[in-house]
């Protein structure tokens, strides 16, 4: 990437001595004006954790705090902090060039809904209005940090005031790189939210969870599951399904090629499952917590219809059985058989067994949960791709 230059004129800029200047790495301390802080760090909030909400309470304290009384400002907010490849400062004339150069290493490191909301109250004013701006800002600059877990663990640690998923620094590792790059094109892949708080270009938060993406990953991870261990935790807790990405990624990374099919027959199969109950004289809208919607919504990931709503729990134990249909051999991994026709040979089993389930637990959340649940499936599967000799 090139370098990107921003120069704007502060009220006071000081150096901090830094034991480590030897390095380059220092700190400096700035006080501006909140009309001359620059726009174009909107561009470089990679390194943030979250996308700023403008309707919650954190952004409502700092507005009212600056509109109400901007003298004040200044001793009430805590600033912008800014992590830069080079920083000059001019005594002479009080202009402040910053220069940023690598998206993941520099930019608005914390402060994300201070700056939001100072470019929200700028924008508001009439020119002759901006002139008369007597609020102020601090910004403080790291310089110098190049190592990308060094960011890493200074941005987790400055952001413990409210907690940081670890899915947002996965982000910030770069760890989703390839799943962005095998969903590339597809018509979800900008609907994904890879960090916690995430929004659109249009300014509206992101409706995939990465977390959810991962859950039906780890559903496939046929190695570390195998005989009577199944992948719970891909259901029952999206932090441990975090955590194995985390603790495994050469391992894990073998299996996200699969991804684009494993969502697809994630949405197929709560598409059809209800037919294929009903198809053999039930009635799958009567089940604990299955509802039928008002009108069909369209799957995101496959396309298809659903006039039903329909509990995790029903899905995870089917879509998991389906690593049974996944070959891994050295350092990759592939399909022995197409998962969706393969699938749709064998649906009406399946969903026998999962309404059997359903019925006998009457609590679909527990049924997810349940060991048993996930075997009757997964068993179904595997001998039958024994018994296609797969």
């Amino acid at each position: 990437m090139v370098s990107t230059k921003i120069t704007f004129p502060v009220f006071s800029f000081r150096k901090m001595a830094s034991p480590y200047e030897d390095k380059g790495q220092t700190t400096y301390t700035v006080v501006v004006n909140v009309k001359d802080i620059p726009g174009k760090l909107d561009d470089w909030r990679s390194i943030n954790v979250r996308d700023p909400k403008l309707t919650g309470g954190v952004a409502g304290k700092i507005r009212e705090s600056l509109t109400d009384e901007p003298e004040s400002f200044f001793f009430k907010n805590r600033g912008i902090t800014l992590m830069v490849g080079k920083t000059n400062f001019d005594n002479q004339t009080n202009l402040l060039s910053i220069e940023f150069s690598d998206l993941r290493l520099h930019g608005l490191l914390d402060g994300g809904h201070t700056f939001k909301v100072i470019q929200e109250y700028v924008e508001s004013l009439q020119q002759a209005e901006k002139a008369g701006i007597n609020a102020f800002a601090r910004i403080e600059i790291i310089e110098g940090i190049e190592d990308i877990e060094d960011v890493v663990n200074i941005v987790e640690a400055r952001n413990t005031s409210t907690q940081v998923r670890a899915q947002s620094l996965e982000e910030l590792r770069g760890n989703y790189d390839q799943i962005k790059k095998v969903l590339e094109g597809k018509p979800y892949a900008d609907s994904i939210a890879y960090k916690e708080y995430e929004l659109s270009d249009e300014g509206l938060k992101k409706d995939l969870d990465v977390r959810d993406l991962l859950s039906y990953l780890v559903c496939f991870d046929a190695e570390n599951y195998q005989g009577n261990k199944h992948p719970i935790i891909a259901y029952s807790s999206k932090g441990a399904v975090i955590e194995h990405f985390k603790d495994n990624p050469e391992h894990m990374a073998k299996y996200i090629p699969l991804l684009p099919k494993i969502l697809e027959l994630r949405d197929h199969i709560y598409a059809t499952l209800p037919e294929a109950h009903n198809e053999n004289g039930g009635k799958f809208g009567k089940l604990t917590d299955v509802g039928e919607r008002k009108k069909p919504e369209i799957l995101v990931f496959s396309g298809e219809s659903t006039k039903y709503k329909i509990p995790s729990g029903f899905i995870y134990p089917v879509l998991a059985a389906f690593r049974a249909a996944v070959n891994y051999q050295g350092g990759k991994c592939s399909w022995k058989i197409d998962p969706i026709k393969f699938y749709d040979s064998i649906k009406g089993e399946l969903a026998e067994r999962v309404v059997e389930q359903a019925i006998e637990f009457r609590n679909p959340n527990k049924m997810g949960k349940d060991r048993a649940t996930w075997k009757l499936c997964h068993d179904l599967v595997r001998l039958s791709v024994l018994e296609r000799s797969l």
